[in-house]
C-alpha cells in the first residue's frame, strides 16, 4: 500500500498498492514447471515426498508453503490417482484457511480502512439464479465431500458464501508474459473496480500482486482507480455481456458509453484511400470521407467474409490453427481495415499459430499490423501492447541476426511501457527485459 497523502499528485508509473494473496493455487498445467510457493520458474524443482503432486524450488519454498500445503497434502495423497481441479484446490484451501483463522485476517487500503474475506462481495442472489453456476457449485461440494472427508465443512449456505467470493474476487496471477499461471483471492485489490478504459494495471512478481496507475492522477482515490477484469479486445455488446454474466454488473465506463474505439467492430478499407469505413451490422456503408461510395457487391463480399470469420474464431477459441487463419485473411483481402475487430482477432490467432509453429517470417508479416490494433483495442501503454513489440523484436533478431537496427525500436517502445506497467525493479524488467538488450550487444 503507498503511504501517500490523499490529495498528493499520483504520477502515472506509481506503485499504488502491494498486496499477497490470501490463498492461492498454481494452475495445473504449470504444475511441474512452476513452484508451488513462488510461482517461479526452476529446473530442478523438487516434488514434495508426500503427494507427490506439488513441487518447490528448494526447502525454503518447501517450509514457507507448508502452512497451506499440511492438510492439503494427505487430501491428495489420499483421492491418488484423481488429482482435484484448481477450482476445487482453490476452493478448499478457502475452507481450511477460514476454519483456521483465517476470517479474522484483514489486509489494509488505508490506514483506517481495511477488507477482510467476509467484506468481499458474494453475489449469492445472483449466484443461486445463475444455472451454469451452481451446477457447477454443486459438482464442486460432491467433490470436497470426497476430497475433505476429514474435516468439517461449512453448512450449504456458508460454503455458497464461500463459492461466491471465490467467483466474483479472483486474480489470474500472470507472468512476465501476460500468461495466467495460478489463480489467487487478494483481500484490499478487490476494492478496485473495473473500466474497459483503465487508469491502472495489475502486475505480478509471482504471488505479489501490485496495482500501478497508467495515468497522473490528481490524489489518490480508491473510488477512481480502476483496472480491466476482462480482454479488451472484444467489441462493447461482448464486453458487456461477459461482465453481466460474470461479474453480474452493467458496465457504464467512458468506453461503453462511446463508439470512439468500438466503432472499428466492422470497418472495411476504402478502395480508393484506404481509410476506414465503419458501420453497423444491417446497416448500410456511409461513404468514406475521401468521397467514395461502396456498392453492392463490396457490401456482399464484407459480410460474407465477416461471418466466416466470426464463425472461425469461435471454432479457434482453444486452438489457433494457421491454415484456417490464412483463409479468413484471404478472404478479407482488400475488404477489411487492419483495425477492424475481427480482422485484428484473426491477425492474433495467425500470429500466435506462427510463433508456435516457429514460421518467423510469417509471425512477423502477421505481428507487424498487429501492432497498430494492440494500441487500438488495448492502448498504447498496456502490458499486452509492450509484450507483442517484445516478440517481435526476438523474432526479428531470429530472422535477421546481424541486422538489429530496425528490431531495436521495438524493443526501445516496449521497454518504455513496461518500465511503466512493471516498474524497473521488477522481475520481468530485470531478468527479462534487460537481458535482452544485454545480449543484443
Amino acid at each position: 500500500m503507498r503511504n501517500a497523502s490523499k490529495h498528493e499528485p499520483i504520477s502515472k508509473g506509481t506503485t499504488v498498492m502491494e498486496s499477497v494473496p490470501f490463498v492461492y493455487c498454481l494452475k495445473s498445467s504449470f504444475r511441474g514447471q512452476l513452484c508451488d510457493f513462488c510461482l517461479k520458474a526452476n529446473s530442478n524443482l523438487r516434488k514434495c515426498c508426500g503427494c507427490m503432486v506439488v513441487s518447490y524450488c528448494g526447502r525454503v519454498c518447501q517450509r514457507e508453503g507448508w502452512k497451506d500445503h499440511k492438510i492439503e497434502c494427505k487430501n491428495l495423497l489420499k483421492v491418488k490417482p484423481n488429482t482435484p481441479t484448481d477450482s476445487v484446490r482453490l476452493m478448499a484451501r478457502l475452507i481450511l484457511k477460514l476454519q483456521r483463522g483465517g476470517d479474522m485476517e484483514a489486509e489494509h487500503i488505508t490506514a483506517i480502512w481495511s477488507r477482510k474475506f467476509k467484506d468481499l462481495l458474494s453475489h449469492r442472489k445472483e449466484i443461486k439464479e445463475d444455472v451454469k453456476r451452481m451446477e457447477y457449485f454443486l459438482t464442486i461440494c460432491g467433490v470436497l465431500n470426497e476430497y475433505l472427508s476429514d474435516e468439517i465443512l461449512p453448512n450449504a449456505v456458508e460454503l455458497l458464501g464461500i463459492y461466491g467470493r471465490m467467483c466474483i474476487n479472483s486474480f489470474n496471477i500472470l507472468n512476465g508474459e501476460m500468461q495466467a499461471i495460478g489463480t489467487g483471492i487478494y483481500l484490499a485489490p478487490s476494492v478496485i473496480d473495473h473500466s474497459c478504459s483503465p487508469n491502472a494495471v495489475a502486475t505480478f512478481d509471482g504471488f505479489k500482486l501490485r496495482i500501478r496507475v497508467t495515468q497522473d492522477l490528481p490524489k489518490l482515490d480508491w473510488s477512481f482507480i480502476y483496472i480491466s477484469y476482462i480482454d479488451l479486445m472484444n467489441s462493447k455488446n461482448h464486453r458487456k455481456k461477459e461482465l453481466k454474466e460474470r461479474y453480474y454488473f452493467d458496465c457504464n465506463c467512458p468506453r461503453c458509453g462511446s463508439d470512439e474505439i468500438d466503432c472499428y467492430h466492422y470497418a472495411a478499407r476504402c478502395p480508393s484511400c484506404r481509410n476506414p469505413i465503419t458501420v453497423r451490422r444491417g446497416d448500410k456503408f456511409p461513404p468514406c470521407s475521401c468521397g467514395s461510395r461502396l456498392d453492392s457487391s463490396f457490401s456482399k463480399q464484407f459480410w460474407s467474409a465477416a461471418d466466416f470469420s466470426e464463425q472461425q474464431l469461435l471454432l479457434m477459441q482453444d486452438t489457433n490453427y494457421l491454415d484456417v487463419c490464412k483463409l479468413c485473411l484471404t478472404k478479407q483481402e482488400d475488404l477489411f481495415h487492419d483495425l477492424c475487430l475481427i480482422r485484428s482477432k484473426v491477425l492474433d490467432a495467425a500470429f500466435d499459430s506462427a510463433v508456435q509453429l516457429q514460421l518467423w517470417e510469417s509471425a512477423i508479416q502477421y505481428g507487424l499490423p498487429l501492432i497498430h490494433a494492440y494500441k487500438l483495442w488495448y492502448g498504447n501503454e498496456h502490458p499486452l501492447t509492450a509484450i507483442l513489440l517484445l516478440k517481435i523484436f526476438k523474432i526479428m533478431l531470429l530472422v535477421s541476426p546481424n541486422d538489429d537496427s530496425a528490431a531495436l525500436k521495438y524493443y526501445q517502445e516496449a521497454a518504455k511501457i513496461i518500465e511503466l506497467t512493471h516498474g524497473k525493479g521488477s522481475m520481468f524488467y530485470q531478468q527479462d527485459v534487460k537481458s535482452l538488450i544485454r545480449d543484443v550487444k
